[in-house]
């Protein structure tokens, strides 16, 4: 009995972590996040972390959607 509630409660919690196709990219808050060949998401990048690349540019740079996929943005821009 023990061992199947052990079972299902790593079932419930390893399935939030799969993702659907291996490169595939998504948004998790900050973070950009790829689709490994494990068939589960790994940080790619963090946008809190980008530096404006001139002087004046934006300084905060979100996750959002291109149309190749997911990466660093800047605030505002959806």
């Amino acid at each position: 009995m023990r061992y199947m509630l052990l079972v299902a409660a790593l079932t419930v919690v390893g399935c939030g972590t799969t993702c659907p196709k291996i490169k595939a990219t998504r948004c998790n808050g900050q973070l950009v996040e790829t689709c490994g060949a494990n068939k589960k998401w790994m940080r790619a990048m963090d946008c809190s972390e980008v530096k404006p690349l001139k002087p004046g540019a934006a300084a905060n740079w979100t996750c959002g959607e291109t149309t190749t996929g997911h990466t660093c943005v800047p605030g505002g821009v959806k």
